[in-house]
């Protein structure tokens, strides 16, 4: 890859930041070319948005948003995220009846498994959530969802994220998009956190619909996301409170968006021009792979951490999550944050939480040295500590008898 730290912006910060799985900062090209934007929308208003900006930069967007992921720009969506983007399909998606069941995992996006429990209310559905124990490994993954999605004959929809937010673990898409295909059951694709880091071909996959966002590994401005939903199956998704701006054969009166975040949608190009000069998607997933392992193989073998994520590094991403014996997840979010000055973040899988750190293509092995450093004297005090408290539990009482 080019030289990274110089695409950037230097950060004044005095906190290590390794929560990068939020968002991520906006390279220095595609800052400029946002604050140009912004510029250019407040100088022209209504005429420019109204006209070029419409007829010319939307298209533009929605065209190459389509290359990035092998599909057709009239499969495409514009909006303002990834959470934005699974409401439409989870919220607007129709042929559901009273007693089908919809089903989703502990391990995805909590916003989403909200959503999904929703569909109870909003259409009379069963509710069905599958628990998984951490760490699983892809084997595991693919076998519980299948025998699930086999025991479950009035299963009709699934969430399924294909980068576990919580962790970073890789799911075997492919495999069980054709699974519950075969069981007729169609599945809404969260790839929020794969698109820039890991391959995304809706072809390859085979998947009907899936929502992304644009500010994490592509780099572009926060505020915007996309929608892919096959042509032929746009019918199962229904128009946005009965939109009439586009005819119901348009993907985009499938979300009524009012005022479009100009500045992301002008700036994006320049977002994705970059992401192709480093190399793609491609190189990115190798650096951050390299960024992962640096740290992860210093911390694996400590004593009372818990890796939550994947070792191997071709079922991982970014996003690693660990807790240790002893410890809450808060409790350590805060002791690395307040003792080691490492910002992390504190993350729900369905009755506990985790704590997660994520790499970004900027991270320096310095910053990472630090993680480990504190990792490994949290890990040791914790485990000082049980071993205190079992030999206090043991030892014979001295009060007489």
């Amino acid at each position: 890859m080019h030289d990274i730290a110089s695409q950037y912006p230097q950060s004044t910060s005095t906190v290590i930041n390794l929560e990068h799985g939020y968002f991520g900062a906006m390279a220095l090209p595609v800052q400029t070319a946002f604050e140009d934007a912004v510029r250019h929308a407040n100088a022209h208003l209504s005429p420019f948005v109204r006209g070029e900006f419409t007829a010319r930069h939307v298209d533009i967007l929605r065209t190459r948003l389509a290359e990035l992921i092998n599909a057709e720009p009239h499969e495409i969506l514009l909006t303002r995220s990834g959470t934005e983007s699974m409401q439409v399909l989870i919220g607007q998606y129709v042929p559901l009846q009273r007693g089908d069941v919809v089903l989703w995992s502990n391990l995805d996006y909590p916003a989403m498994r909200d959503s999904m429990a929703w569909l109870e209310q909003r259409r009379g559905v069963t509710p069905l959530a599958l628990r998984f124990e951490l760490p699983i490994s892809q084997e595991q993954l693919l076998e519980q969802y299948q025998d699930a999605i086999r025991s479950t004959p009035k299963l009709k929809l699934m969430l399924l994220s294909q980068v576990y937010p919580c962790n970073g673990q890789q799911v075997p898409v492919r495999e069980i998009v054709a699974f519950a295909r075969e069981h007729g059951v169609d599945v809404l694709v969260d790839s929020a956190h794969a698109l820039g880091q890991l391959p995304v071909d809706v072809q390859q996959m085979n998947v009907d619909f899936a929502g992304f966002n644009l500010h994490k590994w592509i780099g572009g401005p926060p505020g915007l996301g996309f929608v892919f939903i096959r042509a032929a199956q746009l019918q199962k998704i229904e128009p946005h409170m009965g939109d009439k701006d586009y005819p119901v054969t348009d993907i985009r009166c499938r979300l009524h968006a009012g005022m479009p975040p100009l500045g992301a949608i002008l700036a994006t190009p320049a977002a994705l021009d970059l992401h192709a000069t480093l190399g793609g998607t491609e190189a990115k997933q190798a650096r951050l792979a390299e960024l992962r392992e640096y740290w992860i193989s210093r911390v694996a073998h400590l004593p009372g951490l818990r890796l939550l994520s994947p070792r191997a590094a071709e079922h991982g991403t970014a996003l690693a999550a660990f807790t240790i014996d002893g410890m809450s997840a808060r409790a350590l979010q805060q002791a690395l944050l307040q003792r080691f000055n490492i910002f992390t973040v504190e993350r729900n899988v369905g009755d506990t939480n985790v704590v997660r750190a994520t790499v970004a293509l900027t991270t320096t092995t310095e910053e990472l040295d630090q993680l480990v450093t504190g990792l490994t004297a949290l890990a040791q005090e914790a485990y000082e500590d049980i071993s205190k408290a079992m030999d206090s539990a043991a030892m014979p009482s001295s009060r007489p008898r």
